[in-house]
C-alpha cells in the first residue's frame, strides 16, 4: 500500500490536490479512503516540497514538507484503520529552506 501512496505523491502539488489524488486511489483493486484533520484546513494550499517514509514502528506512512511562502509545515499521511488514511498537519511553521524535512516530530505520531 505504501508503494501506491508514495507513487501518487509529487512535488508541487497542493495538499488539497494530494488529498483528492489519494482519496479513492485503488490499491489491490480496492479504493482507500483518505481524509484530513480539521486543523489542516487553513493550510491545504501548501505545496509539497519533499517527503520521506514514516518510521517503521509508527502508523505514519509518510512525512511530508509543505511550503507556504517562506515557511514550511510538517505533514503526515497516517494509517487510521483498514483501507483508511488521514493527512495531518502540525500548524506551527518552521523556516528551514536548506532542509525542509527537518527538524521535528511528525504531528500525528504521538496520538496513540
Amino acid at each position: 500500500m505504501s508503494t501506491a501512496i508514495g507513487g501518487a505523491l509529487a512535488m508541487g502539488l497542493t495538499m488539497k490536490q494530494v488529498l483528492a489524488k489519494l482519496n479513492g486511489l485503488a490499491v489491490a483493486g480496492k479504493p482507500i479512503a483518505v481524509s484530513s484533520e480539521a486543523r489542516c484546513a487553513p493550510y491545504l494550499h501548501s505545496t509539497v516540497v519533499g517527503w520521506v517514509d514514516g518510521p517503521p514502528s509508527s502508523n505514519v506512512a509518510f512525512v511530508m514538507s509543505g511550503a507556504d511562502g517562506e515557511s514550511w509545515r510538517r505533514w503526515t499521511i497516517s494509517k487510521v484503520g483498514p483501507w483508511r488514511y488521514e493527512i495531518g498537519c502540525f500548524p506551527t511553521p518552521y523556516h528551514n529552506a536548506k532542509d525542509p524535512l527537518s527538524p521535528g516530530v511528525p504531528p500525528t505520531a504521538s496520538r496513540r
